[in-house]
């Protein structure tokens, strides 16, 4: 079982977030990846607007521009920097919670829990990275997954 996230928190918290001003949001991260390799041991490659797209809210009606066509034809970062959009003033936030990157970012305070555990780099269900932060709350929603009855 290799699941790279986790939702903690109720989806709807998520959904009532949305605002129809904007085509999308998401978690507008800005950093650089620590690291020349990421998940799987696959070369990372750093472009502005890296992450963003792992959690996204859409607004369908205006997405209009996002067609089946543009997806299998523009290559991974047309789409991933948004550049479907006809302006980046369509680009909302989201609260950083809700993509929290296990090994990018320092755990959250006081035992805090992200709304959303995305373990970016690999995650416990790999050799590699068991002892990893949040580990125990993936190793628990396996459990609830994997038991019958």
């Amino acid at each position: 079982m290799d699941c790279d996230m986790v939702v903690t928190s109720d989806l709807k918290n998520l959904w009532d977030l949305r605002d129809d001003n904007y085509a999308v949001m998401c978690v507008k991260h800005d950093y650089t990846p620590s690291s020349e390799r990421k998940f799987l041991n696959q070369i990372q490659t750093v472009y502005p607007k890296k992450n963003w797209s792992s959690v996204m809210l859409f607004n369908n009606i205006k997405c209009k521009s996002l067609t089946p066509e543009v997806v299998q034809h523009e290559d991974g970062l047309f789409l991933h920097q948004f550049k479907w959009l006809e302006s980046e003033d369509l680009i909302g936030e989201i609260p950083h919670p809700w993509n929290f990157l296990v090994g990018e970012e320092e755990k959250l305070p006081n035992g805090q829990l992200p709304d959303l555990i995305h373990y970016t780099l690999g995650g416990p269900y790999f050799q590699d990275y068991k002892g990893c932060d949040y580990e125990e709350v993936w190793e628990k929603y396996k459990a609830i997954m994997t038991s019958v009855g």
